[in-house]
């Protein structure tokens, strides 16, 4: 894969970085406080959804907000039931963060699967087509 910037260019290339950064899918606890309007604030779990070259090369990565409100709504993904996290996520809530400032403590990850449905209604918000990889 290829992009601007050659940033996608190398996607298991994180040798060159001291730390390699958090993984797509991986759950963290971060600090979303210093917000406007309806955005989600407070101390709570985030799940990374950015790609690793990007987390290991960048300050920043891109993360979905998780709720403790249970209540089924069309941007939300439930957390599998297997995590010691628990909620929904606000996939609507799609943000980049800065890792140093913002990200407090790694929690758990999650599986390959879930990051996928994440992904992919992520995809649907953004009127994003995304390859179906059964075809």
């Amino acid at each position: 894969m290829r992009s601007i910037g050659g940033l996608m260019s190398a996607p298991n290339d994180c040798m060159s970085t001291i730390e390699p950064g958090p993984s797509a899918g991986d759950i963290y606890l971060a600090n979303l406080n210093s917000i406007r309007g309806s955005e989600q604030s407070g101390v709570r779990p985030v799940i990374v959804i950015s790609e690793q070259t990007m987390n290991c090369r960048l300050k920043r990565v891109i993360v979905c907000p998780v709720t403790s409100n249970m209540q089924p709504w069309m941007t939300k993904v439930a957390l599998p039931d297997h995590l010691e996290t628990r909620g929904m996520v606000l996939v609507d809530q799609v943000r980049s963060i800065d890792k140093a400032e913002r990200l407090l403590r790694f929690i758990e990850p999650t599986s390959p699967a879930f990051l996928g449905e994440v992904r992919s209604y992520l995809g649907r918000l953004l009127g994003l087509e995304l390859p179906d990889s059964a075809g």
